[in-house]
């Protein structure tokens, strides 16, 4: 193990800091699942908390393989048409198997025997990938050379320049959305995949999508002032009934109902104050805040640690995004840079979603804080994305070493 260890950081070329703070993300999520789910142990019996924590290991040292793995060997020029269309299909294809499924009100899961898989949380992952090369390297294969022969010819050129590297990677987002949102009913993180997606197309660093940003932020205005006159006919009933104990949590008919769990992840908050009452010593927990373990951790964390583990919370993930950004602002290579920027959009949104949701701060949406959550799929997904990322970065920093020397 401990010869594990010292290899986890000592990934030639990747970004130490970055490892750290997965370290410590998956250690306190480990501890944290362990003591969330003693609060279920009277109904779900003695051994919850054991297997929970049990679950939670392997799921993370399977990918921290997988994320070692790519580390060594993952390389930017694999992601071409082909294999985006074959990532994008077989994502989009097991979305929509899991109607045969449904669980918590939504068709969100594969259920394999005990095996739970959560498609959409890799088919974030999988989406930064494919508009890393739609939107660089299709844009780049269109290229003048010398003058048009007719004006019909131009004029085909840039219609087929057009659909290629606008029309269709925009069609490819919203379809992924709408079958979340649609044939999942999983709005939550239907819109968590769709704030990715916009990120990666106003990350991209290709002129000739100036325009069409502009009128991207056109349309999502004019969509968001529609949406505020109609969103009584577009949203579900179930989905109005979160955004009214949201706004009315402590409205008697609301509180022992659909505000159940926010008004009792707010007594967290308010009980665990600067200090927190101490490793495992939750109130919450015992069944006041169902599966406490999962979406809700972030409420049972403060309410044990206080300040010191909101930091715990906080930092870590502060700390992933802000050195994905930092390299995703120094490396030339556009896939790259689009790459980088998607993962630490993918790490912010989760992060503010969830802690937002278990504060009150905005409607929750089920969405768990990554490496701390407990669950197979996004613990996976975000160890996959690290080690995309880390790839990309130890190229970078073996090139600037090579440079460094040469000048030398």
């Amino acid at each position: 193990m401990k010869k594990w260890i010292k290899l986890f950081f000592r990934k030639k070329g990747a970004d130490k800091p970055i490892f750290m703070a997965i370290f410590v993300l998956i250690c306190l999520g480990i501890v944290m699942i362990g003591s969330a789910s003693i609060g279920a142990v009277s109904s779900k019996g003695t051994s919850f908390a054991i297997r929970n924590m049990a679950m939670q290991t392997v799921y993370v040292l399977f990918g921290l393989f997988i994320m070692m793995a790519l580390t060594k060997s993952f390389r930017t020029k694999f992601i071409n048409y082909r294999f985006s269309m074959i990532m994008y299909f077989v994502g989009l294809a097991s979305m929509c198997v899991c109607v045969l499924w449904t669980a918590k009100g939504s068709h969100a899961w594969i259920h394999v025997g005990p095996i739970t898989i959560q498609p959409a949380e890799f088919m974030k992952v999988a989406m930064i990938l494919i508009l890393s090369y739609m939107l660089t390297e299709t844009d780049a294969a269109f290229v003048v050379k010398g003058r048009f022969r007719t004006a019909e010819l131009k004029s085909q050129f840039y219609k087929d320049k057009f659909i290629k590297c606008v029309l269709f990677p925009l069609g490819l987002m919203l379809v992924a959305f709408f079958v979340g949102a649609g044939i999942q009913k999983d709005l939550g993180t239907s819109l968590i995949l769709a704030s990715i997606c916009f990120i990666c197309f106003m990350s991209t660093p290709r002129d000739y999508y100036k325009k069409y940003k502009k009128l991207v932020w056109i349309a999502l205005g004019v969509a968001v002032v529609i949406l505020g006159f109609l969103i009584t006919a577009v949203l579900q009933g179930y989905q109005m009934e979160r955004i009214n104990s949201w706004l009315k949590p402590l409205e008697l008919e609301n509180i022992y109902s659909s505000s159940w769990q926010l008004v009792n992840s707010l007594i967290a908050f308010a009980d665990g104050g600067i200090f927190g009452l101490g490793l495992g010593n939750s109130i919450q927990k015992y069944d006041y805040i169902p599966e406490a373990h999962n979406d809700f951790i972030g409420a049972i964390i403060y309410e044990e640690l206080g300040i010191f583990g909101l930091a715990l919370m906080i930092i870590p993930t502060a700390i992933i995004i802000f050195r994905l950004l930092k390299y995703a602002d120094q490396i030339q290579n556009n896939k790259s840079r689009v790459i980088l920027i998607g993962i630490a959009s993918y790490f912010m949104l989760h992060l503010f979603v969830n802690l937002g949701g278990v504060s009150g701060l905005i409607p929750m949406t089920g969405v768990p804080l990554l490496l701390v959550s407990s669950g197979g799929s996004s613990t996976i997904a975000a160890l996959i994305a690290i080690g995309i990322a880390q790839a990309i970065i130890s190229k970078f920093n073996k090139e600037q070493l090579e440079k460094t020397d040469t000048q030398l």
